[in-house]
C-alpha cells in the first residue's frame, strides 16, 4: 500500500534559522560581537541589506501593543510576545547577509572566535561549529584554542586572522556572498490565451521562427538554461523542443508563471521574458546580467511609455518570491505593482523600442515593419 502523505511535496528555499546567507559570531564576549558587527557593516557599505541579531540581556517591560516607529531616516517595530522561527523568516526574508550572536543562536555557518573569557564556553558549544568559515584570535591570543584543531574537520584549510583585522574579515565576507550568488535560470512566458491577438502569440512569426523559438534562442545565446512557461493543455504545441514549466498558479497571467518558477525553483533568480517581444535581443537580456544587483528585488528596466519598470523583462531575485506571495495575499496579482513598490535597480535606457509587444493584429503589423526595418 502507498503511504499517504499528508503535505504536497513543495521544495524548500536553501535558507538556515534565520536567512539565506547567515553568519554567526561565536567565543567572544558580546560586546566584542557587536563591536566587531559594526565595524564590519560600515566596511561592507550600503549596498547590502544587513540585518544583527542579538539578545537582549534585560528582558525589561513587556509592550502592551506592538508599535510602529516612523523615525526620520529608518522604522522601528516592536511586537508584542515572541516571534517563532517561521516569524522571524518572514521578516528577514529581505535580508541579503545575516550577522548572528552565535553565543545566543544558531547559524548556518559561523566565525569563530578565540579568546581567554569566553574559552570555556566556546567549548561547551562545539556542537554549534557545523561550518566555521574563520577564525579570528583576540589581541594576546597567538594561535587557536587546541581543542579546535580536533573538534573542526576542516581545521587546517580555515583562515585566521586577528581581531583588529577587520578589513580582511571584510572582503572574506564579501567574496563569500559573491561566491553564494542565486545562479540564473531564464523563463519565457507562453502561457497566455491570446484573446485580443485570435491567435497563439508563442506561435507568430517575425524571424522565420516562431517567436517562441526566437525567446528561447536569445537565453540560448547567454548560455542561460531555460524553461518555456505554459499552460497543461499546451504542452503538446511546444513539447519536444523545449523544457517546460506548467503553471501551478492559475489565473494569475505573468503573475502566476513566475511564481510557478519560483514554487520549482525557489533557489535561483528568474530572468523573466514574454514570447511576444519580437524586438528583444540577446544584448538586452545581457545588461540586465552585467547590471544585476542582487540586493535588490529585482534588476528591470525602466519603460518611458508606461514611466513605470517593465516587469515582463525582470531578473527576478529569490526574495522577489515571498514578496509576490505578499502581494497575492493583499489582492494585488501584479508584477509591476511589486516592482513599483519593492526596492529594485531599474537601467534607464535611450532606446525602448525593444520592449514593445503585441496584443492585437494591428499592433503586430507595426512590429512587423520594425523587424524589418
Amino acid at each position: 500500500m502507498k503511504k499517504h502523505k499528508k503535505h504536497a511535496d513543495i521544495k524548500r528555499p536553501l535558507i538556515g534559522q534565520f536567512g539565506r546567507f547567515e553568519l554567526g559570531l561565536i567565543g567572544a564576549p558580546c560586546d566584542v560581537i557587536t563591536r566587531v558587527v559594526r565595524s564590519l557593516t560600515e566596511l561592507l557599505g550600503k549596498g547590502h541589506n544587513i540585518t544583527y541579531i542579538d539578545a537582549d540581556h534585560q528582558a525589561g517591560e513587556q509592550p502592551l501593543y506592538a508599535n510602529l516607529t516612523d523615525k526620520i531616516s529608518h522604522d522601528i517595530i516592536a511586537f508584542q510576545g515572541s516571534l517563532n522561527d517561521f516569524d522571524r523568516k518572514i521578516l528577514l526574508s529581505q535580508s541579503d547577509i545575516l550577522l548572528v550572536n552565535g553565543n545566543h543562536f544558531i547559524s548556518k555557518k559561523q566565525i569563530v572566535f578565540c579568546t581567554e573569557k569566553k574559552k570555556e564556553s566556546l567549548e561547551r558549544k562545539l556542537d554549534r561549529l557545523t561550518d566555521v568559515g574563520m577564525i579570528i584570535l583576540d589581541q594576546y591570543i597567538s594561535k587557536p584554542h587546541g581543542y579546535l584543531e580536533s573538534a573542526l574537520s576542516n581545521f587546517k584549510d580555515i583562515p585566521v586572522i586577528k581581531i583588529d583585522e577587520v578589513e580582511r574579515l571584510s572582503n572574506w565576507v564579501k567574496e563569500l556572498y559573491q561566491s553564494q550568488l542565486p545562479q540564473i535560470k531564464g523563463l519565457v512566458l507562453a502561457g497566455g490565451k491570446s484573446q485580443r491577438m485570435g491567435e497563439n502569440k508563442a506561435l507568430l512569426d517575425y524571424h522565420g521562427e516562431p517567436q517562441v523559438a526566437y525567446a528561447h534562442r536569445q537565453f540560448k545565446a547567454l548560455g542561460i538554461e531555460t524553461v518555456v512557461s505554459c499552460r497543461q493543455e499546451q504542452a503538446d504545441l511546444y513539447g519536444g523542443n523545449y523544457t517546460l514549466l506548467h503553471d501551478t498558479f492559475d489565473g494569475l497571467g505573468p503573475n502566476g508563471a513566475i511564481l510557478s518558477a519560483f514554487r520549482s525553483d525557489p533557489d535561483v533568480a528568474w530572468l523573466v521574458t514574454a514570447c511576444d517581444q519580437p524586438l528583444l535581443k540577446s544584448e538586452h537580456l545581457q545588461q540586465l546580467v552585467d547590471q544585476r544587483q542582487p540586493n535588490k528585488l529585482a534588476t528591470c528596466f525602466h519603460n518611458p511609455e508606461t514611466a513605470f519598470p517593465e516587469p515582463l523583462i525582470t531578473l527576478w531575485e529569490p526574495k522577489a518570491y515571498p514578496r509576490l506571495l505578499s502581494f497575492l495575499s493583499m489582492g494585488y496579482s501584479c508584477p509591476r505593482k511589486v516592482l513599483i513598490n519593492s526596492d529594485v535597480h531599474e537601467i534607464h535606457v535611450t532606446d525602448a523600442a525593444f520592449m514593445k509587444n503585441a496584443n492585437t493584429q494591428e499592433e503586430r503589423e507595426a512590429l512587423k515593419s520594425l523587424v524589418d526595418s
